[in-house]
């Protein structure tokens, strides 16, 4: 029967249809994989997202990642991030125990259903998870002064605003959780304040028990904070002599620390104390520069103390010369660089100099302690407006602190008659005159 409707013409026409229909799908997918060919991609060490149980809580996982490999056109495939990656393994419906759990991966976002396909193999294809019973328990909250208010201050019992908190995970985690801590650092504290403190589970031996969730996470706790009446903190100042420095000399700047103190004593001592506690005097004499020392600050009272036994304080004080102007006139013009072969006219001879600097130096100078030279190496014959160099040897200064007047000197450069020229000239002086 097949046979005959095969020979019909309706059945041989059907099966011509058929031929050229699946010709078509070959020549579609031919051109179709020719201009966007098939290509598969790896992308690695993606992140593993646990479903979680319903009864039990994870406590281990053998693996926390995995590869996953995807295949299908380059397009696809090519416009695919890592983030697109998911990988999940659910825990939902298992319960206490080692389980063995598959993992599906997937293209987040898909554009078509398509993409949902794309995925061909995981590495891993399962991962063993330990998952345990969950407990409970309430716990009470203990705070810990980590730092004390500063010096001269005190605090009351910290009062958190609630008692306990809710400690939950893992029966063998939250077995393990004595108490619930939260740190309190007052070390720039000096009025009450309330704290929003982070808390932490801790066992026996205080070290923190992680994996377990607290209820609530934080606690506001409220201080009081107050001054103590035993301890006073007082300004200190160096003592300075100003006018015992060397002649010459001026006091320029200071500065010292600490620049306070806190004093200990009864309240009503520390009441009669002034504002400003002064170290023993300080001696300028004998220095030149400046100098750092280390001095005590007198006590009013010897029943008085400085909390942390130093009454100490370093001083740096700064010593600066008196700068000083001073006109030393006719000072002598010198020249170096030509021979005898010319004859030199310096005009003027002398010059004025006014000298700058420290006055113990300034006031010591004499004329002759300053040279004022004209280099003349390599000039010939000519007149020449030209600066000259200036030294100064009787005391620590250069020329930056000179000042020439006039500053260039008019300079003639000639060459010499020799003692023939000289016979000659005069001998032609004579025929002359004769």
């Amino acid at each position: 029967m097949i046979r005959r409707w095969l020979e019909s013409d309706m059945g041989s026409n059907l099966l011509w249809l058929a031929v050229s229909l699946l010709l078509a799908s070959g020549v579609w997918y031919i051109a179709v994989t020719s201009a966007d060919p098939i290509e598969q991609r790896r992308f690695y060490n993606r992140p593993i997202q646990f479903v979680p149980s319903r009864t039990a809580v994870m406590t281990d996982a053998a693996a926390r990642s995995a590869n996953v490999t995807i295949q299908g056109s380059q397009t696809t495939v090519s416009s695919r991030r890592a983030e697109d990656i998911v990988v999940r393994a659910d825990l939902s419906r298992l319960g206490p125990g080692t389980h063995n759990v598959p993992l599906v991966a997937s293209v987040a976002r898909p554009e078509t259903n398509g993409f949902r396909r794309l995925v061909t193999h995981t590495q891993p294809s399962q991962v063993t998870v330990e998952l345990e019973s969950t407990a409970s328990q309430e716990k009470k909250i203990l705070v810990e002064v980590s730092a004390s208010p500063p010096i001269g201050f005190r605090h009351d019992e910290p009062i958190p605003d609630i008692d306990q908190v809710i400690v939950s995970g893992a029966a063998s985690r939250v077995s393990q959780v004595v108490a619930v801590l939260g740190e309190l650092d007052l070390s720039t504290s000096r009025n009450p304040i309330a704290f929003d403190l982070r808390l932490y589970a801790v066992d026996a031996d205080g070290e923190r028990v992680d994996a377990v969730e607290l209820e609530p996470a934080t606690a506001t706790v409220n201080v009081k904070i107050k001054r103590r009446d035993d301890i006073k903190q007082i300004a200190v100042r160096p003592n300075i002599l100003i006018g015992t420095q060397p002649q010459g000399y001026t006091f320029y700047d200071f500065s010292y620390d600490p620049s306070s103190l806190f004093i200990s004593g009864a309240p009503d001592q520390l009441e009669q104390i002034a504002d400003t506690l002064f170290t023993e005097p300080i001696s300028l004499e004998g220095h030149r520069e400046g100098f750092v020392t280390t001095l005590p600050v007198r006590l009013p009272n010897e029943e008085l103390f400085v909390m942390g036994g130093d009454n100490n304080i370093t001083v740096s004080i700064e010593i600066v010369p008196i700068i000083d102007s001073r006109q030393i006139d006719d000072i002598s013009v010198e020249h170096i660089g030509l021979g005898a072969d010319y004859t030199i006219s310096i005009v003027p001879t002398t010059v004025s100099a006014i000298i700058t600097g420290p006055v113990v130096q300034v006031d010591a100078l004499a004329a002759a302690d300053i040279q004022v030279i004209l280099d003349l190496e390599g000039l010939v014959p000519g007149v020449y407006d030209a600066a000259p160099t200036i030294y100064i040897t009787g005391a620590d200064l250069s020329e930056d602190n000179v000042s020439l007047s006039p500053s260039e000197l008019n300079v003639e450069i000639a060459v010499a008659e020799t003692e023939a020229q000289t016979t000659e000239v005069d001998a032609s002086a004579d025929s002359a005159a004769g």
